[in-house]
């Protein structure tokens, strides 16, 4: 298979197993995310999992956030 791309390797192709390891599924608020768990309890926001448009404009919500998890 020949790929024609002008997007770099490092987009194309998957990082390491290991890079994921820090990544969870956690629910915040009620709102699904995905995040990387920076310590226990703080993580950042990777992706909002929802279908729904209001968890979209949750104001403490948002891909880069840094959150708490209690």
């Amino acid at each position: 298979m020949i790929l024609y791309t002008m997007m770099p390797q490092e987009l194309v192709y998957q990082t390491n197993e290991s890079d994921y390891a820090k990544q969870k599924l956690v629910s915040f608020q009620g709102i699904p995310v995905l995040v990387n768990m920076d310590d226990s309890q703080t993580c950042t926001v990777i992706r909002i999992m929802s279908s729904d448009p209001a968890h979209y404009l949750h104001e403490s919500c948002f891909p880069g956030a840094k959150i708490t998890l209690s």
